[in-house]
């Protein structure tokens, strides 16, 4: 029994720090009130999962002296070298937690690994951190207590190893047995993907992630990322007459519209004949169209699904190397029009018929407000028996686009107004599967164009279902796509520009709402655009403007690159090196238009500050 003697030993430790940091948690609780409402017990409880996480990372050096079959655990310079370690690894860590517990005060997040990039921005750190002791002496304080804790543990099992069958096997059986608790403990448990600070707050369904986060977690998670530098173009006068992310149409009438937003996957305007002269694979959105409000130049804000959500559903897009969700402002608090509209007495949901825990969509949604999410672990196991077939599943990503519709169109038959609801569809992607009924109904020379046909098909038999309701007719509808597929075939879309060229329309149920729009517009644009339409008159953020305005652009970031389009040309910005371009394709030069420059200078400054500073709400 000796080697279980060993992971008894680690597994003690283990639990003396979880002990300790949620002691600095509930520190940090007290010293910040007013930054975390409502506090329970449960997000504790949900604490100790990333704290596990943290401190088995923390400490895989100690796991393995402590563990690994060897006789040389018994001797006391092997002892002595093993404490020293434990505690060389673990009061960094301690100390950098506590930090928070002031600090939070100022970034209203828990710190990552751009707190020491600050520090080594000139010489103050030797100032500060002397300061910081002295000026909040009772957290210095408590910091040493828990250091003098942590050094009272020094107990290390003396049990040699005997070299017999019995002993060898129980020390693989222990090994085997400490790999486990690793893997689950260092994942968060056994769910699809291991756990990140955008997972904080989904079991507790709590908005109080800083508290369930620790700072260890949320610097080893962004160790390889990176963060946005500070820029400096403008004064914050100056700033604000070229470029303001805050709105307020405080002249207009709220109406308590219900809202639907159906994004459909990886539809690209290449696909739809009503954008290229009638030469597509949608008859129903052509159709649709006819009475709708198009917007005919409407741009992605990026390339992923993962950066789209954020995107469509709280005007928050990413011009960084990471999407906002796995990047290290996730934490930040930002509001979305679930978040908004729930504060009007609005039901929010969100629809994505694939498995939960998909990048991270459902904890995403939790964070910004949106009450009900239904993925595919609802379709399966929700309320309904009917939609319990696995011939619903594609068998590779997630439920066919028809039968996820249905599913939606019976949780509306129930829902009660006013309700906010988007509906993310899944067929339209790789690998382009489609139900095999409508494999010879749906013949198309390319695999995609299939799909494209098919998903068209869907989204018409839930409009089909939808009208017949009494709420139909008082629906704001918006149809657009996460982003456009990866392959194009028609040579207009074949560039830079055109990758990011998606439909976006505005339907509304009494089809009162029909027009043309030739104005430049993207997903970001969607938020204070439905705000308006609602007549929504308090003070909101958003980085887009409203689609209903004269304002003509759209700003997309890859490979550390700009591209703003605007109606003078397509301006496109990597380092400080400018250079537009009159074309898609960008082989003809042209002057660089002064005030489309200056608006994306604007726009880079704000966001980047915004995002550094936590500063992304109206009363910021």
């Amino acid at each position: 029994m000796s080697s279980f003697n060993y992971l008894k030993n680690f597994l003690k430790r283990i639990f003396l720090l979880i002990g300790l940091y949620s002691l600095s948690r509930f520190y940090l609780l007290l010293n910040n009130l007013d930054s975390f409402p409502n506090p329970t017990l449960w997000e504790f409880f949900e604490g100790f999962r990333f704290d596990l996480s943290a401190l088995l990372y923390i400490n895989i050096p100690l796991l393995i002296l402590l563990l690994f079959p060897t006789n040389f655990r018994t001797k006391k310079s092997f002892q002595k070298l093993t404490n020293i370690l434990f505690y060389a690894v673990n009061i960094p860590f301690i100390m950098l937690n506590n930090v928070d517990i002031e600090y939070f005060r100022f970034t209203q997040k828990r710190s990552t690994i751009d707190f020491f990039q600050l520090l080594q921005l000139g010489n103050d750190a030797k100032n500060i951190i002397p300061q910081y002791l002295k000026d909040y002496w009772p957290i210095t304080l408590f910091t040493f207590v828990q250091v003098w804790l942590l050094l009272k543990i020094k107990h290390i099992p003396t049990s040699r190893l005997v070299i017999n069958v019995k002993s060898i096997s129980t020390s693989i059986l222990v090994l085997l047995l400490a790999a486990g608790i690793f893997i689950i403990g260092a994942r968060g448990g056994l769910q699809l993907k291991p756990i990140k600070p955008i997972n904080a707050g989904e079991l507790s369904k709590s908005k109080n992630s800083s508290l369930i986060l620790n700072t260890p977690f949320c610097t080893l998670h962004s160790i390889h990322t990176h963060n946005l530098a500070p820029i400096y173009y403008f004064s914050e006068e100056k700033l604000a007459k070229i470029y303001t992310p805050f709105h307020h149409y405080k002249e207009l009438d709220f109406q308590k519209k219900n809202i639907i937003i159906i994004i459909m996957e990886s539809l690209s305007s290449e696909y739809v004949g009503a954008l290229n002269q009638g030469k597509g694979h949608t008859p129903f959105l052509d159709s649709l169209m006819q009475n709708s409000l198009v917007f005919k130049n409407a741009f992605s804000s990026g390339l992923k699904s993962i950066e789209a959500i954020p995107s469509i559903t709280a005007s928050m897009p990413t011009f960084m190397d990471n999407p906002l969700i796995t990047s290290n402002y996730a934490q930040n608090n930002f509001e979305s029009l679930a978040s908004l509209l729930n504060e009007e007495g609005y039901k929010s949901s969100f629809f994505h018929g694939v498995f939960n825990g998909t990048m991270s969509f459902d904890s995403f949604c939790k964070k910004v407000g949106f009450q009900e999410y239904y993925g595919l672990e609802e379709y399966f196991f929700g309320r309904w028996e009917k939609y319990r077939k696995m011939e619903d599943y594609d068998g590779t990503w997630g439920i066919y686009d028809e039968e996820f519709f249905d599913y939606y169109y019976d949780y509306l038959k129930t829902e009660q107004e006013p309700f906010f609801s988007t509906f993310f569809s899944a067929t339209l992607h790789t690998p382009l599967v489609i139900p095999e009924k409508y494999k010879d109904i749906f013949t198309k020379e390319k695999k995609v164009h299939q799909t494209v046909a098919y998903a068209d098909f869907a989204l018409q038999t839930f409009f089909n279902k939808a009208k017949t309701k009494n709420w139909f007719n008082n629906t704001i509808f918006v149809i657009t796509s996460d982003h456009t597929y990866s392959t194009h075939y028609e040579e207009k879309y074949k560039n830079k520009i055109g990758r990011y060229a998606i439909p976006l329309l505005i339907f509304k149920g009494d089809s009162s709402l029909q027009d043309k729009r030739e104005n430049i517009v993207q997903q970001i644009d969607i938020m204070p655009t439905i705000l308006e339409l609602l007549g929504y008159n308090k003070p909101f953020f958003a980085f887009g403007k409203s689609m209903l305005s004269e304002e003509s652009w759209a700003i997309s970031f890859l490979e550390n690159e700009y591209t703003f389009i605007t109606k003078n040309g397509i301006l496109s910005n990597k380092a400080e090196h400018y250079k537009m371009y009159s074309d898609w394709e960008f082989t003809q030069e042209k002057e660089v238009n002064k005030k489309d420059l200056k608006k994306l200078k604007a726009i880079k400054q704000s966001y980047n500050q915004r995002m550094i500073n936590n500063k992304l709400l109206y009363e910021n």
